[in-house]
């Protein structure tokens, strides 16, 4: 039998759908169903993040294995993190495609196959980064997502997001190249990222003309940046049921036991709202405060998607599928940051 991440490779013919459960949320009005917890994969790749000196491919690996064990199948990624590993085989799509091959063989019929989403990057001299031609015409989204998939390892991609908006690339013309990226069966499903709620909504219309849902928008969302709520964003993601994905959730590590310890967090703003959290975490059986943070915005109707290095890690993020916090807490938490 193949080793897990070993180098033979595995790749399923079927995908199984997980039941409908507390564990898993569909993806806006499309018929994908994703674990109410994610895990992005920003660092994966990225030497100035530890990759290759503090982490590496046998520690991520061993995460991935983790987290489709412990029920987390949403994965997001982009062309771009860890560009600099293209060359080399190590960049953050070719991680995720590698590891997605090396499942064993002997998995169970009831393990959750990964549901895997990445980004196309708006900018027209992205071709620096990761090769491929300039980017000015509408075609240039279908160029980079076959990129991506021959990095990816497959033929089509669950999710595909626009990164962010661009001047150099319309509303229209970027919500017409998803519709034909669907139209190809080169994804499943489209979204969209740091749109502003005037943007979705213009996106959401524009595809809903060629029939095409807009399944998401993934924008910063944690309890230190709650503008999403604040700003109507979150209630017009809900009333035209369009995903949530929150990046940054534990607003790069402010949202951590670990900040809690450090002396500058100690004498900041920051530091009754942590202290309300390590309460909350120690009330429901000895809970971190990033799986509060992350319970938080779960209670709130995002898809958080911390970064994972290691099983630790993973095991953490996978105990947010079974607890929550209360509602109640979810008020506390949220008049305790009103105070920074």
């Amino acid at each position: 039998m193949p080793t897990l991440c070993a180098s033979t490779p595995f790749v399923a013919t079927a995908r199984f759908v997980p039941p409908q459960t507390s564990k898993f949320v569909p993806l806006g009005r499309t018929s994908l169903q994703v674990s109410k917890i994610g895990i992005g994969t920003l660092q994966w790749g990225d030497p100035s993040s530890g990759f290759g000196s503090s982490f590496g491919e046998a520690e991520l690996c061993g995460a991935f294995q983790q987290l489709l064990k412990g029920g987390i199948n949403f994965i997001d990624t982009a062309e771009v993190y860890g560009y600099q590993g293209i060359k080399s085989g190590t960049s953050a799509e070719q991680l995720v495609g590698k590891f997605s091959k090396q499942r064993s063989e002997n998995a169970s019929d009831t393990e959750t196959l990964p549901i895997i989403a990445t980004k196309f990057f708006t900018i027209p001299w992205s071709n620096f980064l990761v090769g491929g031609g300039f980017r000015l015409g509408r075609k240039s989204l279908l160029e980079a997502l076959r990129r991506s998939l021959q990095r990816l390892g497959r033929k089509r991609v669950d999710l595909y997001q626009i990164h962010f908006p661009f001047p150099t690339l319309s509303n229209a013309a970027l919500m017409e190249s998803l519709k034909e990226s669907v139209e190809l069966d080169l994804t499943s499903a489209v979204g969209v990222s740091n749109y502003s709620k005037q943007q979705m909504e213009e996106a959401d219309d524009l595809l809903a003309k060629f029939g095409v849902p807009l399944a998401s928008n993934q924008v910063r969302f944690n309890l230190l940046h709650r503008n999403p709520d604040k700003e109507g964003l979150l209630t017009a993601c809900k009333e035209r049921n369009i995903s949530l994905i929150a990046y940054s959730p534990l607003a790069s590590g402010s949202l951590t036991d670990k900040a809690l310890m450090t002396e500058s967090t100690k004498s900041g703003k920051s530091k009754p709202l942590l202290e309300l959290m390590e309460k909350i975490g120690t009330n429901h059986n000895g809970k971190s405060i990033s799986q509060v943070a992350l319970s938080y915005l779960i209670m709130k109707g995002a898809i958080p998607i911390p970064g994972c290095k290691n099983e630790f890690q993973a095991r953490s993020h996978c105990e947010l599928l079974d607890w929550s916090i209360t509602m109640d807490e979810v008020k506390m938490l949220e008049e305790a940051a009103e105070n920074i």
